[in-house]
């Protein structure tokens, strides 16, 4: 794949990144949703240092993304206890 050198700027700093076309358009926009995010903490709690603010953005979208694999997890769990049900329903009527 060919990768390509871009700067992506968040709380005040740039980061150079080398990255694939495909993949620039997602790290800019996830840039964008950390400045915003940033942007609220720091609103919100009145926070004048920016890493306290990165820093709470960080546990955030963790601890969404923890949320998120623990749900579907669960959600695979049960998809696999309805699947054993079903084929053991077909074993006991078709075999």
């Amino acid at each position: 794949m060919n990768r390509h050198k871009v700067k992506i700027a968040i709380s005040g700093r740039e980061y150079p990144m080398h990255i694939t076309a495909d993949e620039e358009e997602i790290v800019r926009k996830a840039a964008k949703i950390i400045k915003e995010s940033i942007s609220q903490f720091e609103e919100k709690y009145e926070l004048r240092d920016h890493q306290d603010a990165l820093a709470m953005c960080a546990l955030q979208y963790v601890s969404k993304s923890l949320y998120h694999e623990q749900t579907e997890m669960s959600n695979s769990s049960e998809i696999e206890k309805k699947l054993d049900a079903l084929i053991e329903e077909i074993r006991r009527n078709f075999i």
